[in-house]
């Protein structure tokens, strides 16, 4: 079973993290059958081939070996693989001795440059180079008393052997730093994210229990600016190495931002882990509370699903009682019916043409959500969104919406770069990797970023959040285009506006629906594309029905706008027609 192993940072007395049992074992057993291979290759190059019959039984008991190897000894402790190395090291030493030319010997020499590989890349330093100090000798044996090896061979290659394995070392230990929390020496959110994938993959073997606890260090910032940021810095330090002390067998910590920790507690179901909060809560050392939010995993959840339940109940415990764990059970019928939904195909990504108000071409379109269930039919978002939401389920839901939406229209091909917009909810704004997928799904999709439009509304990016605002200015940097919906439904819009990382406005309709046939005139709306202008903005309208409403949006300089006037939400195809429609109706016009 693979396991990855929380040291800390990589100390040069500390073996890297990649160094699990079961990568140890995969590895030293190719390199046996490999080494098997060319030890009765290069046996069957003597002639007569009745005097290898010594090195090919060395070669064949090698490949058997290594086939045992790959297959067992992923149970074995790390220290038998000192044995195996220093076993490898002494049949490379017979198989010198064996050879009957200098050539052949020459030719075994190089196996020793898989073992010296190995030594560097999966144990210590100090073990590292007491195994080079032993290969060393092997070869200075073969030369100084065989005389089976040139002695430049044997010094050219002990120089090779010691650079190359010293190179891999350090990029193996620089990789695994990668994974680490350097203020802490806890894992980070990508080695998180690697422990979630080992103890998923397990749990699907074992069908034991699993469970999360994120905990908050409750006001972490006003301490921080009491005591000063060196002084939280060595606080937090040593909470995190009492914490780590006190974490469970199997169990793994980490620190995915500056005052959040995450739990991951194979084997654990959510009592246990929420008995485990409550045990780093008594060995807290800050000068504040901790709040902890725990779910357990349920029946084809995905890794992203099982910490967003568990931050649903963290925020939970924030806003309620703070200070409190709360355990979040995945219960609820409906959330389990779109966890189900999803793979089962229920959920489809239907579009809205958005045109160009003063030509009536269509520029883009919005990717819309929708729920068919088997036997309820069709569910509004308004029913199943929040639910999403407050499980944690959107997360995946969202990753699912943004990837089809961006693979859709990377095959649009009715208009100059047109641009799909793709709503985001706050706790995909708020996951630290959010941009990461974004960057990933348009790498993969092959739609560029400037035909990518994330629509958010006022009410997500708080004013205490800037993470959401560092992610969405890190997009608008990479070319992607960021909406605000909704706009002038906040209370505190227009104070803000200045602040948000925004390319268009997208006016409320119910603005759009109080303008009169009579006399058109909004005030507000005036406003609105007065300010988007003045600070470099586009603005799109929503909800437009009717002629009448599209031709004062046009009068008072609205930029584009959508609605049923111009097409329902409908399939890529639908979209497609209308969008060749509006082409030669313009063109005719």
């Amino acid at each position: 079973m693979r396991r990855l192993t929380q040291l800390g940072p990589v100390g040069w007395w500390q073996a890297p993290v990649v160094a699990t049992p079961w990568l140890m074992a995969a590895v030293t057993g190719a390199c046996s059958v490999v080494a098997g291979l060319v030890a009765m290759i290069i046996a069957w190059c003597n002639e007569p081939l009745r005097e290898a019959v010594g090195e090919t039984a060395v070669g064949a008991a090698a490949i058997v070996v290594g086939v045992f190897l790959g297959v067992r000894a992923r149970r074995w402790p790390r220290i038998a693989f000192h044995g195996v190395v220093g076993s490898a090291v002494a049949v490379t030493t017979l198989l010198i001795w064996l050879a009957r030319d200098e050539g052949h010997a020459t030719a075994y020499v190089i196996i020793y440059s898989l073992v010296s590989l190995f030594t560097l890349f999966f144990f210590s330093w100090p073990a590292g180079v007491v195994h080079q100090v032993v290969i060393a000798a092997s070869l200075a044996v073969a030369q100084l008393v065989w005389q089976a090896v040139p002695g430049s061979v044997v010094f050219a290659l002990v120089s090779i052997n010691a650079l190359v394995a010293v190179i891999i070392g350090m990029l193996v230990r620089m990789a695994a730093d990668a994974d680490m929390d350097p203020l802490t020496g806890l894992f980070n959110r990508r080695g998180l994210d690697r422990a979630l994938d080992e103890a998923f993959a397990d749990r699907e073997v074992t069908g034991r229990a699993m469970s999360v606890a994120i905990v908050n260090l409750d006001g972490f910032r006003v301490v921080n600016q009491r005591i000063g940021r060196a002084q939280a810095d060595r606080l937090l330090r040593a909470t995190a190495r009492a914490w780590r002390l006190a974490r469970p067998a199997g169990g793994t910590l980490a620190r995915t931002r500056g005052d959040e920790f995450v739990l991951l507690l194979p084997g654990a179901d959510a009592s246990a882990a929420a008995t485990q909060a409550d045990a780093l809560r008594a060995l807290l050392e800050l000068p504040c509370g901790l709040s902890a939010g725990v779910a357990e995993a349920s029946q084809a959840e995905s890794a992203s699903h099982l910490l967003g339940r568990a931050d649903a109940a963290l925020r939970r415990a924030k806003r309620e009682e703070p200070g409190s764990t709360v355990v979040d059970t995945p219960s609820d019928a409906r959330n389990q019916d779109m966890v189900r939904a999803l793979p089962a195909g229920e959920f489809a990504v239907v579009y809205q043409p958005i045109v160009n108000l003063a030509t009536g071409a269509v520029r883009g379109a919005e990717a819309l959500l929708r729920w068919t269930h088997p036997e309820r039919g069709a569910i509004p978002p308004v029913e199943f969104i929040p639910v999403a939401e407050q499980s944690g389920f959107i997360l995946d839901l969202g990753r699912w919406v943004l990837r089809t939406a961006c693979q859709e229209a990377a095959g649009w091909d009715w208009a100059d770069n047109p641009r799909v917009t793709v709503n985001v909810s706050g706790r995909q704004l708020h996951d630290p990797c959010f941009v990461q997928d974004v960057r990933q799904i348009l790498a993969e999709t092959g739609l560029a970023p400037s035909r990518l439009v994330l629509e958010i509304t006022e009410s997500m990016v708080e004013a205490d959040a800037p993470s959401a605002f560092a992610a969405l200015s890190t997009l608008r940097r990479d070319g992607v285009q960021v909406a605000i919906d909704d706009f002038g439904t906040g209370y505190s819009s227009l104070s803000r506006l200045d602040r948000l990382p925004v390319d268009i406005l997208k006016i409320d309709q119910s603005f759009v629906r109080a303008l009169r046939p009579e006399g058109a005139i909004s005030p507000v709306i005036t406003a609105v594309v007065a300010l988007a202008r003045a600070m470099g903005m586009t603005t799109v309208a929503e909800g437009i029905e009717e002629p009448y409403q599209a031709a004062a949006l046009r009068a008072h300089g609205v930029d584009a706008g959508q609605g049923w006037l111009y097409g329902k939400p409908g399939t890529p195809h639908a979209l497609a027609t209308t969008a060749a429609t509006e082409h030669h109706l313009i063109a005719a016009g």
